[in-house]
């Protein structure tokens, strides 16, 4: 696709010992990681990549929401989301991935505005870099009010 935009990110990982590793990028903060603490060498302190995973999934998605809910006069004042992911053997090639994922984003928005929000979700799940990077599943149980 010509003119296309094209955004780069870079993160730098170092090796903590054992298992673990620090994650850095540019002046952000450091966040450590390393295996989910059912795993071997697991510890309950550090963020896995599973949790990185799903948290920048929900995130994302939650940008994307935001921005569409602010292009379109869409106030939102109010948004949380859980989410959980389901990681076994894909039947096609035998390797461990995620292969569902379930998110629950609940948005609050303006009195009278919840209609607008509804219209929003497609984009927002659409327009998510993440969940358009994953074979899994991503399924989206969206609760919008207005408060």
């Amino acid at each position: 696709m010509p003119n296309s935009k094209q955004f780069q990110y870079e993160v730098d990982v170092a090796w903590d010992g054992r298992r673990a590793s620090t994650l850095a990028s540019g002046d952000l903060p450091a966040i450590l990681s390393g295996p989910p603490s059912d795993f071997p060498m697991g510890e309950p302190d550090r963020w896995s990549p599973e949790q990185l995973f799903l948290a920048g999934l929900a995130s994302c998605t939650m940008i994307s929401f935001l921005a569409h809910a602010e292009h379109k006069g869409v106030e939102v004042t109010g948004y949380s989301a859980a989410i959980g992911g389901t990681v076994m053997r894909r039947v096609e090639d035998g390797r461990y991935a995620f292969v569902h994922v379930h998110q629950r984003p609940s948005v609050t928005v303006a009195a009278g505005q919840a209609e607008r929000a509804r219209e929003l979700i497609g984009k927002a799940e659409r327009d998510c870099f993440i969940s358009a990077s994953t074979t899994a599943e991503v399924q989206n149980d969206w609760e919008i009010a207005e408060g």
